[in-house]
């Protein structure tokens, strides 16, 4: 019985995991300093201009702002925290439903699944703009036939996650508050990578991050979770892999013999998933689990794409060298 509860807890976690996380963390360090938001009452007024503002989303499309956007609908839990990194949360008008950070958020009108927004609920809002992702493309062309200003963002690493805040901030005629969102992530990544960077590469520890138990999967060179381990002065096992999330085996974690093992908490399934490895044949020589260093860790943070970024290198970096931070 303990097992297929394991098993239903975990389905239900990994299937978040890949609609942009929704998790917490109980067991991870807490972060001494959140990311920088901008208060609403300290937003800029937004720029006014006579032109019109025309910017090629990520998703390769030519989009024309014509006034600044007052209204708008995130459809993703990503884009709805850049949104309120910037200061935008007052013309927040509606999000979907795995929309869960910051709080603030989930006072806002529910538009829907992530993947299955009610196109319906979304006129209802009256939105000037709508923050759209990949997943969306079918959604995207009924959206603008409709004649809405949908803005596509997507973000599979650093580079594209300040291109994406960048964008956001341009059409909604707050460049310079972008530009300074964009500066104090670069400061605080940098500040670690800082620290780190004279480790030797024998003296980096080596990463096991476990995105599902049945099967085994992890992150693979693409993943976003590879460049937090990556910028946090670690090694992930399986950071030569391809695929972003490759179904592994336990013989082959064990034959790698992490230093650490990271998996996401799914709302206090922590326990189960800790039991779990420690019954897993030729694990009890791991490294890791020989020096008690697996930990769980907030899986909205480090695999959603959004500015709390900082916030898992630098959680993952005490982990990681808790000597050295």
């Amino acid at each position: 019985m303990k097992g297929k509860l394991l098993m239903l807890v975990l389905l239900v976690g990994v299937s978040l995991l890949f609609l942009a996380g929704c998790g917490s963390a109980d067991h991870a360090t807490e972060n001494d300093e959140p990311v920088e938001v901008l208060e609403p009452d300290d937003s800029p007024e937004p720029v006014e201009t006579d032109g019109t503002v025309v910017v090629t989303d990520q998703m390769g499309r030519e989009v024309v702002i014509e006034s600044v956007p007052q209204r708008i609908i995130s459809l993703s839990p990503s884009n709805t925290e850049i949104a309120f990194a910037l200061g935008l949360g007052d013309r927040i008008v509606g999000v979907t439903e795995f929309c869960n950070y910051p709080p603030e958020a989930l006072e806002k009108d529910d538009v829907g699944g992530f993947s299955t927004p009610s196109i319906e609920r979304i006129l209802e809002l009256e939105p000037e703009l709508i923050l759209a992702s990949t997943i969306h493309e079918e959604e995207v062309p009924r959206l603008e036939e409709l004649g809405l200003s949908v803005l596509v963002i997507e973000s599979s690493n650093l580079i594209d996650l300040y291109t994406s805040i960048s964008l956001v901030a341009e059409v909604t005629g707050i460049t310079a508050d972008g530009e300074a969102l964009i500066a104090s992530m670069q400061e605080r990544i940098g500040a670690v990578e800082a620290v780190v960077a004279d480790l030797d590469p024998e003296d980096r520890v080596r990463v096991y991050y476990e995105v599902y138990s049945d099967p085994l999967m992890s992150a693979g060179k693409g993943a976003f979770i590879n460049e937090i381990i990556s910028l946090a002065g670690g090694v992930n096992i399986f950071g030569d892999v391809d695929e972003n999330y490759p179904t592994i085996s336990a013989e082959v974690v064990a034959e790698k013999q992490p230093d650490i093992i990271l998996f996401p908490d799914y709302h206090g399934t922590a326990d189960f998933v800790v039991d779990g490895m420690a019954e897993r044949a030729g694990w009890e020589s791991l490294p890791a689990v020989q020096e008690s260093r697996v930990f769980a860790i907030s899986d909205d943070a480090f695999a959603r794409p959004g500015p709390r970024v900082v916030e898992a290198v630098e959680e993952a970096a005490r982990i990681f060298y808790p000597e050295m931070f």
